[in-house]
């Protein structure tokens, strides 16, 4: 049965202020909430209300205590990096992947003639029988080491010459006119 309340000494009541008050100069609310949470129940309030006034659920509030009583301070303070839901696709499947990616969408018979999320999509689809968003299907085509291209349009009746006389002589005259416009 877990203990009501929270009886600090002063030593710990002085080290979570310490890292309640390093957590607000570093802006870090989730852990100054956490450890004023804490105090909160040492001043004898309960777990209820500590909670209703961090604005978490009671739940999260009783969680942060227990682990403050199993493990302690460090506990709540450090935080390890996130590492996000596991890949569906094993190591195997994505070099599978790597491979068809370099081959191009005519190595699996696309008629397409680019990449794009949904259809790399549809051939992890079809290939592994696994559905990822789009969202999913970028990140893992950036961590293979793949990136978003864009094609550059090329007009092939493009006169060089033309163009740069045009900017020079026409566009300062088309701004010159908007200005003037504007102005009246």
């Amino acid at each position: 049965m877990p203990r009501p309340g929270l009886k600090l000494t002063d030593a710990e009541c002085e080290a979570i202020t310490r890292e309640r008050d390093m957590a607000k100069k570093r802006n870090d609310w989730k852990v100054r909430n956490r450890l004023c949470c804490l105090l909160l129940c040492h001043e004898g309030k309960t777990m209820s209300q500590a909670a209703q006034i961090c604005e978490v659920a009671r739940s999260t509030a009783a969680e942060w205590l227990r682990k403050y009583r199993n493990a302690g301070l460090k506990s709540l303070v450090e935080r390890g990096a996130y590492k996000g839901k596991a890949s569906q696709l094993s190591d195997d499947q994505k070099q599978e992947l790597r491979l068809i990616i370099r081959g191009g969408p005519e190595s699996v018979n696309l008629d397409t003639g680019v990449w794009t999320a949904a259809v790399v999509a549809e051939v992890i689809k079809k290939r592994f029988r696994i559905t990822l968003s789009l969202s999913q299907i970028r990140r893992t085509l950036r961590k293979l080491g793949f990136s978003v291209q864009y094609p550059r349009q090329k007009l092939s009746k493009a006169d060089k010459e033309m163009q740069k006389t045009w900017i020079e002589m026409n566009l300062p005259q088309i701004k010159k006119k908007s200005r003037t416009r504007m102005e009246s």
